[in-house]
């Protein structure tokens, strides 16, 4: 193989084909492009994007979710020049990446970087001054176009099929005869499964030498390849995965940015933390589609330097700065009273059906860490709906847990903490919510130690009759729990609500997560609710 060449930023552009459905990625083919999956909080293109000069002219082909790639990148590298050109089919025969490359061939007049959105290496990219194709070992051939070398110069391309071939093509080439290549593609446009494949064209460029480089590539066009990809990046396994599928986060340029499937809750975050959390929540920069972003801010959460005089200090803060109540006139408080009955009785309904659909669980257990706890049908039916939903109106952030509360330079007295990931709305209202939310959502963190859940540290076992759950919990959020409970209680507010909160905000929790923690939220709301209705 070659030796590695630097960079130059030489005339060239680069295309990236980005236009696939992603077949192979499940769920989140449903959601996202695949070029904009995060890998380690940072979205797969970006790390393509930032293996060139700042001044590279991209031409990007989009087509499947094309909003999620042109809106991130308009927000993660607003600096950078992009072409975008909408391939018109993506999916079915006749499509493929060799079609969408041929749509680009007008803004690609010069030499070029060919990248395929779901690749990645390690190296530095050398500028297409010769042709070249970045190669790989692979062991089944039959799931790539592998190359057969000699003296390093490839000499035969074969294209998903058995063969002896030690090295794969991986989506990144160099190609300096640009005409050559757009020629001999469109005069043989192979074929392949119903695809149209780019191996015409690199066969045009044999005879010009086409050079072999090596590369460390990491494929994320498959789920198997793209958790693979994040636990290296990463820097090791996560232990439990608490990702969810209709929601990413990406830190980029000194950006936080975050996305939604649901392009409403994004927008409502964004109209929340301007005009009803200034100055408590950072300050938003951009919003586009299901993305808005604003500028990191230094600091860590409550989690990492949690203590008994930072949850005083942060309790004193919240109750000053952001639990500010809110007087309701007769329309509003009608309007609220719906929505809060609507927020905790229906919801909540809607959500263990949602549970019980996804695990298929036709019969709960009747004990529960060896205690019998009454079904969740059974249980709810045994709330006061008219005592939860009696709601204290008030500004609020919606999913307070130490976790999403930043710990800022202590020299800042007036706003030593930052409110992070902040709810989108309280049954539909942005401007008002309910303060026992908050404080239920605040007593359910210091229950559960959601750092130590992304550890794998609990564990969640199941019979016919009985589920039983165990979980850690670090003596510093037994002591915030303390604090929080002498919190309430001196400030008049009512703890076996809050109890009884905390355990429907488990149950209702429970579908949005991955097994097994969506088992022992389940399970441990259930005999929360069970204790707290007495």
């Amino acid at each position: 193989m070659t030796s590695r060449k630097s960079r130059k930023p030489g005339k060239y552009k680069v295309c990236i084909l980005a236009a696939g459905v992603g077949s192979q990625m499940g769920e989140f083919a449903e959601n996202i492009n695949k070029a904009v999956l995060p890998v380690n909080n940072k979205a797969v293109i970006s790390y393509i994007v930032e293996k060139f000069p700042k001044s590279t002219e991209f031409v990007i082909a989009v087509g499947h979710k094309k909003e999620t790639v042109t809106d991130y990148l308009s927000l993660a590298h607003p600096e950078r020049k992009f072409k975008f050109v909408t391939i018109d089919k993506y999916s079915g025969p006749g499509t493929g990446p060799g079609y969408s490359i041929l749509k680009c061939e007008k803004y690609l007049k010069s030499p070029f970087i060919f990248f395929t959105a779901d690749t990645m290496v390690l190296e530095d990219i050398p500028a297409p001054e010769s042709n070249w194709m970045g190669i790989a070992p692979v062991k089944e051939t039959e799931r790539y176009c592998t190359v057969k070398l000699k003296n390093n110069l490839i000499y035969q391309l074969d294209d998903k099929i058995k063969t002896d071939n030690k090295f794969a093509f991986i989506g990144l080439a160099g190609i300096k005869d640009y005409g050559d290549f757009f020629a001999a593609l469109k005069k043989e446009r192979e074929s392949t499964k119903g695809e149209v494949q780019v191996v015409a064209g690199f066969k045009g460029l044999i005879e010009k030498k086409l050079t072999a480089i090596g590369f460390t590539w990491f494929d994320t066009g498959s789920l198997k390849g793209y958790s693979e990809t994040n636990k290296n990046f990463s820097g090791g396994e996560k232990k439990f995965d608490f990702s969810k599928g209709d929601e990413f986060l990406y830190f980029v340029n000194g950006r936080a940015i975050k996305f939604f499937v649901d392009s409403a809750i994004a927008h409502n975050r964004f109209e929340r933390a301007k005009k009803y959390l200034k100055g408590l929540a950072p300050k938003m920069e951009a919003k586009k589609g299901g993305f808005y972003a604003y500028k990191m801010v230094p600091g860590q959460t409550i989690y990492n330097t949690l203590s008994r005089g930072m949850v005083r200090d942060f309790l004193a803060w919240a109750r000053k700065h952001l639990w500010k109540p809110v007087t309701l006139n007769a329309d509003q408080k009608k309007k609220f009273d719906a929505a809060s009955l609507d927020f905790y009785k229906h919801k909540t309904l809607k959500r263990v059906e949602a549970f019980a659909k996804k695990t298929g669980m036709k019969k709960e257990r009747t004990t529960v860490n060896g205690v019998e706890v009454p079904t969740t049908a059974e249980l709810l039916k045994r709330v006061d709906w008219n005592t939860i939903s009696r709601a204290m109106p008030s500004l609020f952030h919606g999913d307070l847990q130490f976790d999403n509360v930043l710990s800022l330079d202590k020299k800042n007295k007036d706003h030593p903490f930052m409110l992070l990931d902040w709810r989108q709305d309280f049954g539909g209202l942005i401007s008002v919510g309910d303060l026992y939310y908050d404080l239920a959502k605040l007593y359910g963190g210091t229950i559960i130690s959601y750092p130590l859940i992304k550890d794998g540290m609990f564990t969640v076992s199941m019979n016919d009759t009985s589920a039983d759950y165990k979980y850690f919990i670090k003596s510093d959020s037994i002591d915030a729990r303390e604090e929080l409970e002498d919190f309430i209680l001196k400030n008049g507010y009512d703890l076996k609500k809050i109890q009884t909160l905390t355990a429907l905000i488990f149950l209702n929790m429970a579908p949005l997560h991955n097994e097994p923690f969506d088992l022992l939220l389940h399970h441990m709301g259930r005999s929360m609710l069970h204790k707290a209705l007495g």
